[in-house]
């Protein structure tokens, strides 16, 4: 069994030393993989990397191939040419309600009506109310309140129910840019002491639904579709969940996510469903197929109104950067009706946990790539080839319905590579050994001189030593004495001499050990310089500090040797001066008994 053990031993030794250089690489790679994904984690959850994230979605979105105009969807816009036509600027009461009933004629599956009518404007007030009350087919919309007294929101327009009735509010990211949708919200509580006048979209005791929402449900309806709402407070259309988006989703950190949001998926940049103009309404210049069973959407298209947003597709263009709100609507509604009717994806996400695989994964291959590669061009090349296999990935995921981080795990492999191949230069370098090699000369001295002070210390506190301090004070108190008593003593003047000797024999015991001690503690010394000498290769200029601090102990230790050497003399001197005294004394002695 010995043997055994023994070939066991020696064949495990074998293979520690074979692979130590692979242990040694993985722990490394490992280590800074560690860190850059912690620091990345952090960044992300600061919002550091939101605005890189956001601008990556972007981009895929501007890469993706547009879709087919949505046919279920038709958008009658009120341009710039309509109004011109028309002579009227806003459009009146009269000619919403001749568009509106043109419209009921071709038998739309829903109307919805984006322009605001919470006051009279031209003439047909009562005519347009008549037939708002009269339709049930027509979707107005109102403007919620921010909870200020000075824009307490706007109502919607008069004759038409509550259940008839969508917020048309959306929600922008930082820069003006359209990305996410609200559902459901609660209007804010306006907050003042003056209290304007109440209504749907500054209620804020109940919850309201979007006006895209709206129109979707009502359509749905003709597919005997309804909501459901889980337990979870999550909407159900059918067999789809819509998601409720999260402030960390995706790129999102901390995100304003309050209401019930999702990511807007769009469907084209440049037209999302089959588009008119209000002139072709009035003059009948349409087919009646783009409106029967369809979503009629009515709303300003024109610049003249503020009624239009920055979207992703934006970027990088110079005309139509803008997207009126009409069509921002149609895009979220063609999405809903996509997800339901035709098992179109929603926007997905990968919880936290996932996200820390994917970044870590890159960065242990940036590592790794890094540490096996010496040749400059040829790393470059392959972290090229990395990145651009890293984004093709996030953008392969983006075309399936996710949308994963890009720009962390980008990061990653190149900050992770970048340290790995920064270290391995600074180690071949030299630099690192002998800085490696000083820090540990540096710890031996300091733990050379801690173990000298703890030996003065012991002795310092040792019974003989503190014995001695004793006898010591003890002898000045006699020779205080002795030199204030009368010459008529000296037997007293004779013991003390003899305790003078003998603490002075003892004292000469004490010195003999300390100088032991002090040439012991030379041979250590020596001992440790000699081994330090040769353990490094590379000579450091400052070396010369580290000998100074090593010989300070030997020093301390020749001033205890000299002090203890003085102290002998002085006792030494004191002894013969006694000694004359006691003799001095004796004479005078001697001198009365002749006289007497």
């Amino acid at each position: 069994m010995s043997k055994i053990s023994n070939k066991i031993r020696s064949a495990a030794a074998q293979l520690s030393q074979m692979y130590k250089p692979s242990l040694l690489f993985a722990r490394s790679v490992l280590i800074a993989s560690a860190a850059v994904t912690l620091s990345l984690m952090a960044g992300r959850h600061l919002g550091i990397l939101e605005p890189i994230e956001l601008s990556a979605y972007d981009q895929m979105l501007r890469w993706r191939p547009d879709e087919k105009p949505d046919s279920r969807l038709l958008v009658v816009g009120i341009t710039e040419g309509d109004i011109q036509k028309l002579k009227q600027w806003p459009i009146s009461d009269r000619k919403i309600a001749e568009i509106l009933q043109k419209l009921e004629k071709m038998q739309p599956a829903v109307i919805g009506l984006d322009v605001l009518r919470d006051v009279p404007l031209g003439d047909g007030r009562e005519e347009l109310t008549k037939v708002l009350q009269k339709s049930d087919r027509i979707i107005g919309v109102c403007l919620v309140t921010d909870g200020s007294a000075n824009n307490p929101g706007s109502p919607p327009p008069p004759g038409l129910p509550e259940n008839r009735v969508g917020f048309a509010d959306f929600g922008v990211d930082p820069g003006g840019i359209l990305r996410r949708s609200l559902l459901f919200m609660k209007p804010p509580t306006i907050e003042g002491r003056s209290s304007p006048e109440k209504h749907l979209c500054n209620d804020s005791s109940q919850v309201l639904a979007s006006f895209n929402l709206q129109l979707t449900l009502r359509y749905l309806q003709g597919q005997k579709i309804s909501p459901q709402l889980a337990p979870d407070q999550s909407l159900w259309l059918g067999k789809t969940q819509l998601k409720q988006l999260q402030s960390n989703d995706g790129g999102y950190s901390n995100a304003d996510a309050r209401g019930y949001q999702i990511l807007i998926n769009y469907r084209s940049r440049q037209q999302v469903a089959p588009q008119v103009t209000v002139t072709d309404v009035l003059e009948g210049k349409i087919d009646p197929n783009l409106v029967k069973d369809k979503i009629v959407l009515i709303g300003y298209t024109t610049e003249t109104v503020k009624d239009f947003f920055y979207t992703p597709y934006s970027g990088r263009q110079q005309n139509n950067q803008f997207m009126p709100g009409i069509v921002a609507h149609a895009q979220v509604i063609s999405q809903l009706l996509s997800a339901v009717l035709d098992n179109k994806p929603m926007f997905w996400f990968w919880p936290e946990w996932a996200e820390i695989l994917w970044i870590s994964g890159w960065s242990i291959v940036g590592g790794t790539v890094a540490s096996r590669m010496a040749h400059p061009a040829q790393l470059a090349l392959t972290f090229g080839a990395m990145l651009s296999g890293c984004c093709a990935l996030g953008f392969g995921i983006f075309l399936l319905g996710g949308w994963v981080p890009v720009a962390a795990p980008a990061l990653a492999l190149i900050v992770t590579g970048g340290s790995i191949v920064s270290a391995d230069r600074f180690n071949k370098s030299g630099y690192g050994k002998a800085i490696s090699d000083r820090v540990k000369q540096v710890f031996k001295v300091e733990i050379d001189q801690a173990r000298k002070d703890e030996e003065v210390q012991e002795i310092l506190q040792s019974q003989f030593f503190i014995d001695l301090q004793r006898k010591k004070d003890k002898l000045r108190i006699s020779k205080k004495e002795t030199s204030e008593k009368p010459p008529s003593q000296p037997q007293e003047i004779t013991a003390s001499a003899s305790e003078l000797s003998q603490t002075e024999s003892q004292a000469d015991e004490y010195l003999a050990q300390l100088q032991q001690k002090a040439k012991q503690q030379k041979q250590r010394t020596a001992v440790i310089e000699s081994e330090s000498d040769s353990k490094t290769d590379i000579p450091i200029d400052a070396g010369s500090g580290a000998s100074s601090s090593e010989t300070k102990p030997d020093e301390e230790f020749s001033d205890l040797q000299a002090k203890a050497k003085q102290m002998r003399q002085r006792r030494i001197d004191e002894k013969k001066i006694k000694d004359e005294k006691i003799d001095n004394l004796a004479d005078k002695e001697d001198l009365g008994a002749k006289e007497d």
